[in-house]
């Protein structure tokens, strides 16, 4: 009989683990096309690959650019109102502004140049049931990501400037 109830709780706990790992698991993509003031049409897209391992996030978008619009301010939001964020901000691996409040914001568009660019946020927040939002406005695109409930923020931005 003990044999029997140690079977059955061995059998339950390799369910139970099975279904969180695959539960931890999700993608999406979304794509659209956005026309700017100068009447060229911008193609975004944005993929986001979510993957938890011991509770942290990451969350990657991509976006298309003519670097006619890096003439104009491309903003770098983030805001965690009821949260207070610890991390930084770096462009192609260099370190361009440190997380230290509720809310920051960045105008990207001196950063960037023609090619390949990476913009990656790194971040703490607590609490870590907190939202924290990371939007990118300018040129007629917009991207808004949200994530909460892990206290990390791990966010990276493929630009591709043309």
């Amino acid at each position: 009989m003990q044999n029997l109830i140690l079977y059955a709780l061995c059998v339950g706990s390799i369910i139970s683990l099975t279904a969180a790992l695959t539960n931890n698991l999700s993608y999406s993509q979304i794509n659209f096309e956005a026309s700017s003031d100068s009447g060229a049409t911008q193609t975004f897209t944005s993929t986001n690959a979510s993957t938890q391992s011991n509770s942290a996030s990451v969350q990657r978008n991509s976006l298309s650019l003519s670097a006619a619009n890096l003439k104009q301010p491309q903003i770098l939001k983030i805001n965690a109102p009821s949260a207070r964020l610890q991390g930084e901000i770096s462009i192609n691996g260099k370190v361009v502004q440190r997380l230290n409040d509720s809310s920051s914001k960045l105008d990207l568009s001196p950063y960037l140049s023609v090619g390949q660019q990476k913009i990656e946020i790194s971040a703490q927040y607590s609490p870590s049931t907190a939202a924290v939002s990371v939007e990118i406005q300018g040129s007629g695109n917009n991207i808004s990501q949200q994530t909460s409930g892990s206290g990390t923020l791990n966010y990276t931005l493929d630009l591709d400037i043309q």
